[in-house]
């Protein structure tokens, strides 16, 4: 999803708009929930709606707040998580190709994605 493609920039839930085929609608995305982008949106719009904090909070420290908090609710431990991350501005289906790990993928072929990405074995089983 975003890590992949251009780091922990939330460009996962930039809309489609003209020409333009976004990252969440490619097809390796289309199983994400769309009723998580719209939760992601309502919180990011509740927030712009006070005048102290527009502009102030962006999505992709949303996603990382929630996760954060839902780790923690599932009984794992919580921490700190630091702020400040901008929102991806653009999103291209044509960057989702190839990119994401894909179901029939075995340990060789997963290791590889990770590691092209930068990501140890030990980071691909946290994230999993």
């Amino acid at each position: 999803m975003g890590r992949f493609n251009n780091g922990c920039d939330a460009s996962v839930l930039v809309a489609s708009s003209g020409g333009n085929q976004a990252e969440k609608d490619n097809p390796d995305n289309l199983s994400l929930a769309g009723d998580g982008f719209d939760t992601v949106i309502k919180a990011k719009a509740a927030l712009d709606a006070v005048p102290q904090c527009r502009n102030k909070v962006s999505c992709a420290d949303i996603l990382a707040l929630a996760t954060r908090d839902v780790v923690n609710l599932a009984g794992g431990p919580s921490y700190t998580v630091e702020l400040g991350r901008f929102d991806g501005l653009v999103s291209r289906s044509s960057d989702v190709n190839g990119r994401l790990p894909q179901p029939g993928f075995n340990l060789n072929q997963l290791n590889s994605l990770f590691a092209a990405n930068g990501l140890t074995q030990t980071d691909m089983i946290a994230l999993s």
